[in-house]
């Protein structure tokens, strides 16, 4: 393992089109803190995004770095400007783990105290490229990342459920349980 740069494994893409049109369009408020991939987009035509991410890079929310907003995109698209577009270099780091290393406290932090102004702080590249981390070899980071994508697959699923599970009581018990709910003062153990 050997400590590296975000810079020396990473790069910001700065990719445009001056026609995105059909394209999906991510702007800050479709990043969800917490989420390692893209949940939520728009279909908007309207939009005057014109900087374009591709399946696999990280999108990293630059204004406000404190909301914690960064993910991996499923598909390709536009972004808003204030979107930081990351792709990982293939030969230093394995692209499936560079979500996992945007997304977590330590980056934020660093990203945070990197920013700048006071109504709306931003962080630049520049800053973010100098960021450090451990980072093992290649067949280690494969294993790293085989497990941190299951673990994130176990989390869906298991949010997946909980959801179906509300459905369901919802259907089976309807307004029978927000009454009682209410009875209770709001609460369901009373």
């Amino acid at each position: 393992m050997s400590k590296v740069r975000l810079g020396d494994v990473a790069a910001e893409v700065r990719e445009t089109s001056k026609s995105p049109v059909g394209l999906p369009v991510v702007g800050l408020e479709h990043l969800i803190p917490g989420e390692i991939t893209l949940t939520q987009w728009s279909e908007a035509s309207d939009n005057t995004f014109t900087k374009l991410f591709h399946k696999g890079q990280v999108l990293f929310g630059r204004r406000r770095a404190y909301l914690k907003k960064a993910a991996m995109a499923s598909f390709d698209g536009v972004c808003s400007g204030d979107i930081m577009v990351i792709a990982a270099k293939p030969d230093n780091l394995l692209p499936d783990l560079l979500p996992f290393v945007i997304s977590n406290d330590a980056f934020f932090d660093y990203a945070m105290e990197k920013s700048a102004g006071s109504l709306s702080p931003r962080v630049k590249w520049a800053q973010l490229a100098e960021y450090e981390f451990d980072l093992p070899e290649m067949k280690e980071q494969q294993k790293i990342s085989d497990l941190l994508w299951a673990m994130e697959r176990t989390r869906k699923a298991y949010q997946n459920l909980i959801a179906h599970t509300d459905v369901l009581v919802k259907s089976k018990y309807g307004s029978r349980v927000n009454r009682e709910h209410a009875w209770n003062g709001g609460d369901m153990c009373a």
